[in-house]
C-alpha cells in the first residue's frame, strides 16, 4: 500500500512513461499508442536469420551459424528502436520488464519443443559494465528466467574489448569479435541445451561468437533470442 502511494506521488512529480519504449504517457496508460500497436514477427521463420521465410534473404551458400536458431519478437524500427536505445545507452533498465515479457512469449511459441537446461547472455567487458552500470542482456535474461523457470547463469566472459560495432560491416564485425569471448572459469556446459540472450541482433556476429564458445566447450545445442533485430537492406527496399 505504501509502495503504491509512493508510486502515485512519483507520477505527480515525474511524468509516467511507456513501460516498453519510455515515451511519456497518460497517468492511466501502461504503453504508448505506438507500442500498443506493434506488430510481432510471426509465421514460419528462417532459423539462420529469424525473418519470416517469405521475407528471408539468406543464401543457401551462407555459412550455417553456430546457434541452432534465432528468434526476436520485433524489428529494430520506430518505437522498438527507441526502446532498445534508451534501454541500452540512456539509463532505462526498468524497460527490461516489458521487453523480457515480449521475448518470453516469443520463446514459448517458437522454442516450445526445446528443453533448455540454462539461459545465458552476451557479456560486457568489466570496463563497459562499470560505465553503464548494468548489462542489458543480463537484465533481459533474468526477466525470461522468472517467466519460463529456466535457471539463468553467467557462462561467458568478454575477455577483449572491441571497437564500436555500429558502423562496421558484417565482415569487420566478425573480425573484431574473433577471440573476444571465453567460458567463465569453473563453468561446465557439456551436453547442455542453452538459450543465449542479447538485446539487439544486427548481423548476428556477437551471438555467433558466443555460441561458438559454448559449442567449443561441449554444449549440446545453443539457441539464440533477442528483443529486436535489424532488417537486411534488401528487405527495406
Amino acid at each position: 500500500m505504501i509502495k503504491e502511494a509512493l508510486k502515485e506521488l512519483s507520477y505527480a512529480v515525474y511524468p509516467k512513461r511507456c513501460e516498453l519504449c519510455g515515451e511519456v504517457v497518460a497517468f492511466d496508460e501502461k504503453l504508448c499508442e505506438n507500442c500498443l500497436n506493434l506488430e510481432l514477427i510471426s509465421g514460419e521463420l528462417c532459423k539462420k536469420c529469424g525473418n519470416p521465410k517469405a521475407e528471408c534473404s539468406c543464401s543457401k551458400h551462407e555459412k550455417t551459424p553456430e546457434f541452432k536458431a534465432f528468434i526476436a519478437p520485433y524489428y529494430y524500427e520506430e518505437s522498438v528502436a527507441t526502446a532498445a536505445n534508451r534501454f541500452k545507452d540512456f539509463g532505462f533498465p526498468e524497460l527490461a520488464y516489458e521487453m523480457g515479457e515480449a521475448m518470453a512469449k516469443q520463446i514459448e511459441i517458437y522454442y516450445k519443443d526445446i528443453c533448455f537446461d540454462l539461459i545465458t547472455y552476451v557479456p560486457l567487458t568489466k570496463e563497459k559494465l562499470k560505465t553503464r552500470g548494468y548489462n542489458q542482456s543480463e537484465l533481459l535474461a533474468k526477466e525470461i528466467e522468472k517467466r519460463l523457470n529456466i535457471p539463468c547463469e553467467e557462462l561467458i566472459l568478454k575477455i577483449k574489448a572491441t571497437p564500436q560495432q555500429k558502423k562496421s560491416s558484417a565482415k569487420q564485425r566478425r573480425t573484431n569479435l574473433r577471440g573476444s569471448f571465453d567460458l567463465k572459469t569453473g563453468i561446465r556446459v557439456e551436453d547442455k541445451t542453452i538459450l543465449l540472450i542479447d538485446d539487439i541482433k544486427t548481423t548476428g556476429s556477437t551471438l555467433n561468437e558466443c555460441a561458438y564458445v559454448l559449442n567449443a566447450y561441449g554444449a549440446r545445442a545453443v539457441y539464440a533470442a533477442a528483443f529486436c533485430m535489424t532488417k537486411r537492406k534488401r528487405e527495406r527496399q
